[in-house]
């Protein structure tokens, strides 16, 4: 049986770096922060893929030198900046004392979500959906379940609004894929900044933009030239972007902790950032039906209810554990986030901010209602799998095996 260590071995481990006061790690409060890390290197531990790291096992001491040299800027990465930039001296050795406490390689656990499986139907998919496989490298359409054959660790996507071009970022050769949708053709490949996460088209469907976010700016892509014809300086960390419906203003999640940026489009200059405290790392984002309140889902586990206009946080929501996307019905009744480091989708009614959570099966990420929101699409990262929920009911009504590591969806009519 593997031993947690002793707080006198903490004591030693963490004093060696100069000028770092060394604290005892306390292993039962580091878990109580742990959901924090959950949404890349899983909730005991072990790296939601192979990019990510696995923290269990690992000893203590390079544990909290890394966290510091994160806090402290000497080691650059936005994501983990801004997650250790909210740390005490006190939080880093609790984390590091939990985290070396775990298993290396912990047993699975079978997963309690609803057992229903099936094919898709057009019932369930009025609107042809399109969903990225990570590490499949793939787009797969629904309910047809063609698959596309992309570029490396296709992430997110997002379709026109004529339906006629699908967009696939690729953050590993830092580039996008442009798809015809009639043939699942690659219409070109498009060089664009460092590793782009969200891709988004304007209202219009004349331009897609790219949220860069190893180099912090926005490519635009003009959709007939398919090139990039303009970069968008901005706050650290951008990771996606929601145009508003009139294509006049455009605001992205910065990831680096900055808050929301506020893009003119016209300009092309950001003209705004609305910082949003009580969350870590804005993600990803959706906005209410009238466009006067942000929902902002972090990387850890809150959503964020932000009045635009006056920069105030309404309420600040525990979801579940880890990042994940965040989408308003097009009615606007409900929001609805997911949770990469957890096993639940969590139901925001818009109006009263209640909450419910879904048990759905292991890491959802994406998220996306119909556009008549009649049903709820869920992609399954751990499991393989996409998961319908019917919106009326809010029940698992179909399980669908897919590609490896299903990520992002996209369909008309709800961007």
């Amino acid at each position: 049986m593997r031993k947690s260590l002793s707080s006198s071995t903490l004591l030693l481990l963490l004093s060696v770096s100069p000028g770092f006061a060394a604290v005892s790690g306390d292993i039962a409060a580091g878990k109580v922060k742990a959901p924090m890390c959950a949404g890349c290197h899983g909730a005991k531990g072990i790296g939601v893929s192979a990019e990510f790291p696995n923290l269990a096992g690992q000893k203590a001491g390079y544990l909290s030198k890394q966290l510091r040299a994160f806090r402290d800027g000497s080691r650059v990465e936005p994501t983990m900046k801004a997650m250790a930039s909210t740390l005490s001296d006190a939080d880093i050795a609790n984390l590091a004392a939990y985290f070396s406490s775990l298993e290396r390689s912990p047993m699975a656990v079978a997963g309690t979500a609803p057992a229903v499986t099936g094919q898709p139907t057009a019932k369930e998919f009025p609107q042809t959906t399109f969903i990225t496989m990570k590490k499949s490298g793939t787009v797969e359409t629904f309910p047809d379940e063609i698959v596309w054959p992309g570029g490396a660790n296709m992430l997110y996507d997002a379709v026109t609004p004529d339906g006629s071009r699908l967009l696939a970022t690729s953050p590993s050769s830092n580039t996008v894929t442009v798809f015809d949708t009639a043939s699942g053709g690659q219409l070109a490949v498009i060089p664009v900044g460092k590793a782009p996460k969200g891709v988004k088209v304007t209202p219009d469907g004349r331009f897609a933009w790219v949220s860069n976010q190893g180099s912090g700016d926005l490519s635009v892509i003009d959709l007939v030239s398919l090139k990039v014809i303009d970069t968008i300086r901005v706050e650290a960390g951008p990771h996606n972007a929601r145009f508003t419906r009139d294509g006049k203003l455009a605001y992205v999640t910065l990831q680096g902790g900055a808050g929301l940026a506020v893009v003119d489009t016209a300009t092309r200059k950001m003209i705004r950032v609305i910082p949003i405290p009580g969350i870590t790392g804005p993600h990803n984002l959706d906005l209410s039906q009238d466009e006067k309140t942000a929902f902002v889902r972090d990387f850890v586990h809150h959503v964020a209810v932000l009045d635009i206009a006056s920069g105030k946080v309404r309420k600040v929501i525990t979801v579940g554990n880890g990042h994940g996307g965040i989408d308003v019905f097009p009615d606007g009744r409900y929001a609805v986030t997911a949770a990469i480091g957890d096993d639940v989708v969590t139901v925001i009614d818009t109006q009263t901010l209640e909450t419910r959570d879904i048990k759905v099966g292991n890491g959802p990420h994406g998220v996306r209602a119909s556009r008549d929101g009649r049903w709820i699409y869920v992609t399954l990262t751990k499991d393989n799998q996409v998961v319908v929920i019917d919106a009326d009911t809010l029940q698992v009504v179909k399980r669908i095996e897919v590609g490896k590591f299903p990520f992002w969806v996209a369909l008309p009519g709800n961007p």
